[in-house]
C-alpha cells in the first residue's frame, strides 16, 4: 500500500497542472456480458495477469492529499492470443460515485480507442475510504472482440467522469511483478501520461487463440459445404453465408449456417436446402467465427433444376 501512495505522490508532482477531464459519458460505449453472467457462444481463456494485491489507489475525482485531482489509470500487457475478449480489475467504489466506470484497449495511449465498455457503479461494491483486499471484487469488463498483434504492447486505459467526490478504487501493486507492462497516470483526460515502470495493475485479460477453417463446396442435389478445422485451436461460433445469384434461380437464392464449435481436424457438413431454376449461377460464400478471420470466396456454376454442377 506505501508503495502504491508513493508512486501516486510522485506522479501528481510529475503531472503538474491538474486539469479537469472531459465526462465520459459522451464517448460511445457498448456493456455486454458474457462469462460468469450471461451464457457465452465461446470459452475463452485466461492470457495475461497481475493478482498480487499491494493496495488501492482512487480513480476518479478526489481530495488527494488536499487538493482535487481526476486520476486516469492506464496498465500496459503484451497479448498472446490473437484475440482479446474481455478484461478484469480489481475494483471497489465510494458511496458517492454516480458515474460509470468506463475501459478502453488502445494501441497508442493518446490515439483512439480498439475497443470501449463501461461498468455502472452498481455494479461494483462500495467502501467507505481506503479499501481493504477483502473488500474488493474482481470487476469483468466486457467489450466488442479485437483482432490483435501477440507480442505488441496495447494499453488498458481505466477513467470516470470528472465529477467531484464521484470515484473508484483500483488496485494494484507498487512492485514490477508483472514483465510485460507498467502502470501510467493521467490527470488532463489522457492527453498525457506519466509510466512508473516500478507498478502493476490487479489485472487479468481474457482471449482466443486464432484457427483456421477449409471450406469446401459440393455440388449435386442441392448442395452443401463443408467446413474443416485445419488448425490447432478449437473454433468458436463458426457462421456461414452462401448466396447463389442468377436470371433464373428461383429457389435457394441466401443461406446461413452456424456451428457453435468445431474441434481441431473435425469437420463438419452444412446443406444449403432446396434450390430450383436454370443456367448459369454465381456463388458468394462467407465464412468466419470468433476467433476465425472472415474470408470470402466467389464461384461459378450451373444449375439445372435441383441440380448444382461444375463449380469453379
Amino acid at each position: 500500500m506505501k508503495k502504491l501512495l508513493s508512486c501516486l505522490i510522485i506522479g501528481i508532482v510529475v503531472l503538474g497542472g491538474l486539469g479537469a477531464a472531459v465526462a465520459a459519458t459522451d464517448q460511445n460505449q457498448k456493456n455486454s456480458q458474457r462469462s460468469g453472467i450471461t451464457e457465452s457462444p465461446y470459452v475463452d481463456e485466461l492470457d495475461q495477469s497481475m493478482t498480487d494485491y499491494d493496495g488501492s489507489l482512487p480513480l476518479g475525482r478526489t481530495n488527494i492529499f488536499g487538493y482535487y485531482a481526476n486520476l486516469s489509470i492506464a496498465q500496459s500487457f503484451i497479448p498472446q492470443m490473437e484475440v482479446l475478449t474481455r478484461t478484469f480489475f480489481l475494483m471497489a467504489r465510494n458511496a458517492s460515485t454516480t458515474y460509470p466506470c468506463f475501459l478502453a484497449i488502445r494501441d497508442n495511449l493518446t490515439e483512439k480507442d480498439l475497443a470501449i465498455t463501461s461498468v455502472e457503479p452498481n455494479g461494483f461494491p462500495i467502501v467507505n475510504g481506503t479499501p481493504t483486499e477483502e473488500q474488493l471484487a474482481w470487476i469483468e469488463f466486457n467489450f466488442d472482440d479485437i483482432w490483435v498483434t501477440p507480442g505488441q504492447t496495447y494499453y488498458i486505459v481505466v477513467y470516470t467522469a470528472n465529477v467531484t467526490d464521484n470515484y473508484y478504487w483500483i488496485s494494484g501493486n507498487g512492485t514490477n511483478i508483472y514483465q510485460n507492462g507498467t502502470v501510467y497516470l493521467s490527470t488532463n483526460d489522457g492527453q498525457n501520461w506519466t509510466e512508473f515502470v516500478g507498478a502493476d495493475g490487479c489485472f487479468k485479460t481474457y482471449g482466443l487463440h486464432e484457427t483456421f477453417l477449409q471450406i469446401t463446396l459440393k455440388g449435386g442435389f442441392g448442395s452443401s459445404i463443408i467446413i474443416k478445422n485445419i488448425g490447432n485451436y478449437t473454433a468458436w461460433d463458426v457462421q456461414l453465408n452462401f448466396t447463389i445469384s442468377g436470371k433464373l434461380v428461383f429457389i435457394g437464392i441466401h443461406f446461413t449456417g452456424n456451428i457453435s464449435e468445431l474441434q481441431p481436424g473435425q469437420e463438419m457438413t452444412l446443406r444449403a436446402g432446396l434450390l430450383l431454376g436454370f443456367g448459369k449461377v454465381e456463388i458468394s460464400l462467407q465464412v468466419s467465427a470468433a476467433n476465425v478471420k472472415e474470408t470470402s470466396s466467389e464461384h461459378s456454376a450451373t444449375l439445372l433444376l435441383f441440380f448444382l454442377l461444375g463449380i469453379k
